[in-house]
């Protein structure tokens, strides 16, 4: 067995953590986010990331010192 250094045993278990997911998140909570990417609610979650986009020059990769009303 080859010697681990303390820097990859914290990479390694950094990565078991992401692959296990959010401790945080209860079953109900996951269920809420597969409707919003996947499920019935995907269309209502996309309007309102367009429209984040659109309102949010940051966000829309605009740039925020310019006003959209300047031709």
């Amino acid at each position: 067995m080859e010697p681990v250094t303390i820097g990859e045993e914290l990479l390694e278990e950094r990565r078991r953590q992401r692959r296990a997911g959010d401790p945080r998140l209860t079953d109900a909570d996951r269920e809420i986010l597969r409707r919003v990417t996947r499920g019935d609610l995907a269309d209502e979650f996309q309007a309102a990331l367009d429209a984040d986009l659109v309102n949010d020059p940051l966000l829309g990769g605009r740039d925020a010192d310019i006003d959209d009303n300047v031709a």
